[in-house]
């Protein structure tokens, strides 16, 4: 299930918020970091295989 663009806001809203950072314990913020790395890296792997498709 990919996150919608309003999700991966709210998740780099969360990541840069000082003060919510700061309720988070330091495994939720690394959740947070790997979720938003992992998702661009899913979108960087979509867009590689759609223009390798076009290029076919």
């Amino acid at each position: 299930m990919m996150l919608s663009d309003k999700e991966l806001e709210y998740l780099k809203e969360l990541e840069n918020n000082k003060e919510i950072v700061y309720l988070l314990n330091t495994r939720e913020c690394d959740l947070i970091s790997r979720l938003i790395k992992s998702y661009k890296e899913v979108q960087r792997q979509l867009l590689e295989l759609q223009i390798n498709k076009e290029i076919d």
